[in-house]
């Protein structure tokens, strides 16, 4: 079963979806963004049944978790999203696995009068349930924080309003800055509570201090060094968890000293908005397909057909400006690139987007994916 709802849905699983009959809650967003797809809709009440006759859910949004409080209170699946989505209960959960990896929570209001002059700097400062890198601050010094409050205050919690409390939530944390290499992992549990991983994405930055989701991308070799550290990392973090048959989306980092450090774990999904997509454009794999029917890709066999390019991910943002994306020059994205597998106009103003694009880019050409990160896309409005 799988759960639709804002802030996007692609055409690529609404397509598979259809193609498979798989039955889709019907709610409001999923019959008014179906896209002309004619899906095996059920109620909520077939959806509690399906649920406890033991059928599995995805779902592509967080803001599904409002209708599974509401219908399945004190259910297996609310108690596996409770321990990944509350940041600070996740931290305590895996802290014998990091007795080193400072962190504190504390709610907005405490916040406004925190005495920042002992935090050990750097840290990050978050949403304790957070949701597309809204109020994230990377700090380096006490001047940091009272700029990183200050934003807050005056522009981030008008932001926070356009998401559902329990996407967002109200407590933040203070955590440890780890330096180093940051990856998005899309995997699952299996029904034994072992990792499968599904994708594995290189996420990478402007600066120490850019905290944004602008681009990822994933090639052969990052496959092939990351796949069996990363499987074995995620089962010890189970190991003190014991999820077992569940869907996350993970970020993590590799610290100087080599260390795989968790950042979050998402629940119940892959990467948003339907950006998972990128496996199938990179591997030829449908992960939410996999997680459904509990495959395991055979990725020796993948590597051994996969072309030797990068496929990106690339988020082509608003720098937070308001823009009608009606007046987006799209067309002039295409000399942007090498080869745009897929071009996604994004019409949802929460999401603060352009477009999503699936690139396929060659080694010696990754001078098009470094100018993504510095690039004001607002100047590719057409006045």
């Amino acid at each position: 079963m799988i759960i639709l709802e804002e802030p996007f849905v692609s055409d690529f699983i609404l397509g598979y979806i259809f193609k498979n009959n798989i039955p889709v809650l019907k709610n409001n967003y999923a019959f008014s963004h179906n896209k002309g797809y004619k899906l095996n809709y059920i109620s909520t009440d077939q959806a509690i049944k399906n649920y406890n006759r033991g059928e599995r859910i995805y779902t592509v949004s967080e803001h599904t978790f409002d209708w599974i409080y509401k219908n399945l209170p004190g259910s297996g699946i609310v108690e596996k999203i409770s321990i990944f989505k509350d940041k600070a209960r996740f931290r305590t959960l895996v802290s014998e696995l990091y007795p080193d990896l400072y962190f504190k929570e504390i709610s907005f209001e405490e916040l406004k009068n925190f005495d920042s002059s002992n935090v050990p700097y750097p840290v990050i400062l978050k949403p304790s349930v957070g949701f597309l890198s809204l109020g994230v601050y990377a700090l380096f010094n006490q001047s940091d924080f009272n700029n990183a409050l200050s934003d807050l205050i005056e522009t981030t919690k008008n932001k926070i309003r356009l998401f559902p409390e329990s996407v967002i939530g109200s407590k933040f944390i203070l955590e440890k800055y780890i330096q180093g290499d940051e990856f998005a992992i899309d995997a699952y549990f299996d029904t034994n509570g072992t990792p499968v991983i599904l994708n594995i994405l290189k996420h990478v930055f402007s600066s120490v201090s850019d905290v944004s989701d602008r681009m990822y991308y994933t090639n052969k070799e990052i496959i092939s060094r990351y796949i069996e550290p990363f499987t074995e990392f995620l089962a010890r973090i189970n190991s003190k968890l014991n999820v077992t048959d569940f869907p996350v989306h993970v970020e993590i980092r590799i610290s100087n000293d080599g260390s795989i450090v968790p950042i979050e774990v998402n629940p119940l999904r892959f990467a948003g908005a339907s950006c998972t997509d990128i496996a199938y454009y990179a591997y030829g794999i449908n992960t939410v397909d996999c997680y459904l029917n509990q495959i395991k890709p055979d990725f020796n066999n993948i590597l051994g057909n996969m072309p030797d390019k990068i496929y990106s991910l690339i988020l082509i943002d608003k720098n937070g400006k308001d823009i009608d994306n009606a007046k987006f020059d799209y067309h002039r994205l295409q000399g942007d690139f090498e080869n745009i597998l897929s071009l996604r106009k994004i019409d949802n103003p929460a999401m603060g987007l352009f477009a999503v694009l699936f690139t396929e880019t060659s080694f010696g050409n990754e001078a098009e994916l470094d100018k993504v990160l510095i690039a004001d896309y607002s100047g590719y409005v057409i006045e």
